[in-house]
């Protein structure tokens, strides 16, 4: 009977059980919403205080194991359905009994939340772990692929010595793309980090243009060993903050185009004496500036001992020592790579199976003429230079840059030329109403050009050059990439003796064949769409036939310059949108009527040129001229009865004119000059030549100077008479000791407010002047920083101090036998003294001369000049004969021998 009711207990008692749960179900579903809620509750705290046990771990630099992790989760995952299910309950609590949930669906309700009870007491029973997180699994050094880095061990060791500063948190390593940037870093990667006792980690990252701040992320999380699943940035930027902190790590930051931001990745910035550092390179000299870079590093191309053993190692020893004459064009052809690493790593590999001397030759020419196709320079030199190009912020700076490779391979580029022709082609905007913020806005961009790696710094800081590798890749993109090869028809300084047929020019849109052995143009080329025709220095060109321009209806910038033309040819005139045109060093004696048909005109160049005729009419129809330069050229301007040729007025008609190099031939003229606000005020130079009526002449309060606002240079020549140029800056007028003191200081008062005289005089030079003595009245010409005295065969003493200074001084200093100390020139850096035949003193009978700034002093020809005894601050070369210097007196030897390591001879 016992066996009986046991089987009936078995069959039985599931179904009473899940009747009876089925039953507790539909009528007590509040009860199992509370239990769930209860157990719930329990869980969170639960969930809580494992959840600061892992931001403690986290805090330390560990990470949180697999199993807490899926615990969270698991969590996060259940309370989530819990508080749908409470949700729902409520809800239904709110119905109107006739809207009231049927028996299934409460039935399911309390189902669901009995499972999520019974799943809550199953997780608070796995939450007793032995441990919550784990040290951080990491990769501390990552070898990376590195080939041989020739030239650089130099630079590696400024590099390892950042690294190792404590001063220095970031460095930033800049230069042209394919300079070995990349090749450093992982040469430095490899050879310096890894394994390196002071470092944690060194994590290398390929940033790169288009670079994604999550995949920057998970690269440095990867090699730290931590896990992003189910992070968000923000979070991500968290953890590695907190690791990265608690590390001595070395960031490699590889091609970078913008600045990163560190906060927002989570990477902290090396603080003061911390051994982690940030390492980046880039193209871009301001991404280093604009992260805080701390040190910069300019990568240079390679000279020419490892340039050379580079592309002798990709051609071959077995060519170079085949053939002298393949070794003497190779060498040529690797000089044409500019050093760059990656052009003669291309390039050699391209010659490596040249085994004539012709081809090499031929290989020659095309990287002069078409270099885009050699084999492999398109695509592993041009493609990367085109990336620099592309990421220019401005079609502006585009062509400027692409206007650079007019000039001849590595040509020093006077800024002021480039921007000149920039202007009249338009790329640079008049929107300025002074000519010097047009032509600092062209600084500008030139300067925003080598910031890009893709220009550099000329012979001095008014120069600029252009590598040989971007100039390639500017002729190439100016060729429509290689489609259109006379588009741009460029034959600069390749000594050309002929100009390429006429043929060739009626494509083009931008010419040069300056620098070349060109004679004569004696054909008529047809070029509607041509823009820019530079011929400047072809000295032998003396001929261009007439009707030459006739069919360039296009034409906005034409260079003559530097050659020996002696007449404009006929058909001038039919350049009807010429803006920039360039008669410098010709030997035109007269200008064409014709001239005054270029209504468009803006830049007009006549300097130095032998120019004596220009017909009456011609400057004043010239109404768009905003540049005249006629410095060392014409200067017979017509004053009322003074003057035989052009009328002064004719210049005083161009209102649109910003700046003026100017001749003068009289006093009359220079008197006209100086009271035209707006002419004074557009003069930069002036040459004041053969006014044998002049005696003398007062720098630089004299009214004459008042409204010349902007003059640079002040030359004065061959003035027979000129007995007297007076140096006087005091701002004290004549008779006024007289005056009361009230009256003194408001005038003193009421001058400080005025604009000062010539405030931006930097040059002056005394040349012929047989009479001419400095007179010092008092003051200084305080920005002038060149004075140049030539052929002055009268000149005894460099300043001679007026009566009225001496007056002032006696019963002072000089009545104790001290000679007053005087600074006429608190600027002046350089002095050169030229055919003074009688200069015998560089001081004064009377006090002592001194020159604070004066960084050069060059003399020549001064054979009664026998002392040098000059008070100067930053003196640092004398420029003089041997001889001379030889037989030079001294006080004493130590005076000799403190002047000894300044002389430099004469070239």
């Amino acid at each position: 009977m016992e066996f009986l009711a046991s089987i009936i207990d078995t069959v039985f008692r599931p179904l009473k059980d899940y009747c009876a749960r089925t039953v507790g179900y539909v009528m007590s579903c509040g009860d199992y919403i509370d239990s769930m809620v209860h157990e719930m509750s329990e869980l969170k705290s639960k969930r809580d205080d494992v959840q600061r046990m892992v931001d403690a771990a986290e805090r330390q630099g560990m990470e949180a194991t697999s199993q807490v992790t899926w615990w969270l989760e698991r969590v996060s995952i259940l309370e989530g359905r819990a508080e749908a299910i409470v949700t729902d309950f409520q809800e239904r609590l709110e119905l109107p009994p006739e809207q009231a949930p049927g028996v299934k669906a409460t039935y399911l309700l309390s189902k669901m939340a009995d499972e999520a009870r019974a799943e809550a007491v199953d997780l608070k029973e796995k939450a007793e772990f032995q441990k919550v997180a784990d040290e951080l699994v990491q990769l501390r050094f990552e070898e990376m692929p590195s080939a041989p880095v020739l030239g650089r061990d130099a630079l590696l060791q400024e590099l390892d010595t950042c690294v190792r500063d404590g001063d220095v948190g970031i460095v930033g390593i800049y230069g042209i793309a394919g300079v070995g940037k990349t090749a450093l870093l992982n040469k430095f990667n490899n050879d310096f980090l890894i394994n390196s006792p002071d470092i944690n980690v060194a994590i290398y990252i390929e940033v790169g243009k288009d670079y994604n701040l999550d995949d920057i992320q998970r690269i440095i999380g990867d090699r730290l060993g931590v896990s992003w699943e189910n992070r968000t940035p923000k979070e991500r930027a968290g953890v590695l903050y907190r690791v990265l902190s608690k590390m001595n790590f070395v960031l490699l930051l590889d091609d970078v185009w913008e600045p990163l931001n560190f906060r927002m990745l989570g990477i902290p910035v090396p603080k003061h004496n911390s051994k982690s550092k940030i390492v980046l390179t880039t193209r871009i000299e301001d991404v280093c500036d604009r992260m805080d870079v701390r040190r910069k590093l300019k990568m240079e191309c390679l000279p020419w001992e490892p340039a050379w053993e580079l592309f002798r190692e990709k051609v071959g020893d077995h060519l170079m020592s085949a053939s002298p004459e393949i070794r003497h064009q190779a060498q040529a052809l690797a000089t044409k790579c500019g050093g760059l690493p990656l052009a003669l790593i291309t390039v050699g590999r391209a010659m490596a199976s040249k085994r004539t001397a012709k081809e090499w030759k031929h290989a020659i020419t095309v990287l002069k003429i078409a270099p885009w196709q050699l084999l492999g320079m398109e695509l592993d030199v041009l493609e990367p230079l085109k990336k620099s190009y592309d990421n220019l912020p401005s079609d502006k700076l585009r062509l400027c840059l692409l206007y650079c490779s007019l000039f001849p391979e590595e040509f020093s580029i006077s800024k002021d030329w480039i921007i000149g022709y920039c202007i009249g082609e338009g790329f640079i905007d008049d929107l300025y109403t002074e000519m010097d913020e047009i032509y600092n806005k062209g600084h500008d961009l030139l300067g925003d050009l080598k910031i890009a790696s893709l220009l550099e710094k000329g012979e001095d800081e008014d120069y600029i050059k252009m590598h040989p590798m971007v100039r390639a890749m500017a002729l190439w993109i100016a060729s429509d990439f290689g489609e259109k090869e006379t588009k741009w028809l460029v034959r600069a300084g390749v000594g050309l003796k002929e100009a390429p047929g006429a043929e060739k020019w009626s494509d083009a849109e931008r010419i040069s064949f300056m620098r070349n052995n060109i004679l004569e143009l004696y054909e008529k080329p047809e070029c509607p769409l041509l823009k820019t025709l530079m011929l400047q220095g072809n000295p032998g060109l003396d001929k261009i036939c007439d009707g030459f321009f006739q069919f360039m209806p296009s034409l906005r910038v034409l260079d003559l310059s530097h050659t020996s033309i002696s007449e404009l040819p006929s058909g001038i005139s039919s350049l009807v949108q010429l803006q920039y045109l360039d008669l410098y060093n010709t030997n035109i004696r007269s200008l064409p009527r014709e001239l005054g048909s270029l209504a468009t005109l803006r830049f007009l160049l006549l300097s130095h040129m032998p120019l004596e005729m220009i017909p009456g009419g011609v400057i004043c129809s010239l109404t768009m001229l905003q540049v005249l330069y006629m410095d060392l050229s014409y200067g017979d301007w017509k004053v009322g009865a003074s003057g035989n040729g052009v009328e002064f007025q004719e210049l005083e008609n161009l209102r649109r004119l910003k700046a003026l190099d100017i001749t003068i031939q009289s006093p009359e003229a220079l008197e006209q000059l100086s009271r035209s606000y707006r002419l004074a005020g557009s003069t930069r130079n002036i040459l004041i030549k053969n006014c044998s009526s002049m005696t003398k002449i007062e720098l630089p309060t004299s009214n004459l100077w008042k409204n010349m606002t902007n003059l640079k240079r002040v030359w004065i020549a061959s003035c027979s008479n000129l007995a007297e140029v007076i140096i006087d800056g005091s701002k004290e007028t004549v008779g006024s000791n007289a005056l009361p003191r009230a009256i003194l200081q408001a005038r003193a008062e009421l001058v400080d407010e005025e604009q000062p005289i010539l405030p931006t005089l930097h040059d002056i030079i005394l040349q012929g002047l047989h009479k001419v003595k400095i007179i010092y009245k008092g003051g200084c010409v305080q920005n002038l920083s060149s004075l140049f005295i030539w052929y002055c065969h009268g000149l005894e003493e460099l300043i001679t101090v007026s009566e009225e200074q001496d007056a002032a001084a006696s019963g002072g200093e000089q009545a104790s036998g001290v000679f007053r100390v005087i600074t006429p020139f608190p600027n002046l850096r350089e002095l050169y003294l030229h055919g003074l035949a009688k200069f015998r003193t560089l001081s004064s009978n009377t006090c002592t001369l001194h020159f604070p700034s004066l960084e050069s002093l060059k003399i020549v020809e001064c054979p009664n000049l026998k002392k040098l005894k000059l008070s100067a601050g930053g003196l640092n070369v004398i420029q003089c004969s041997r001889e001379w210097w030889n037989g030079l007196e001294w006080d004493d030897a130590e005076v000799r021998a403190s002047y000894e390591d300044l002389f430099r001879p004469l070239r």
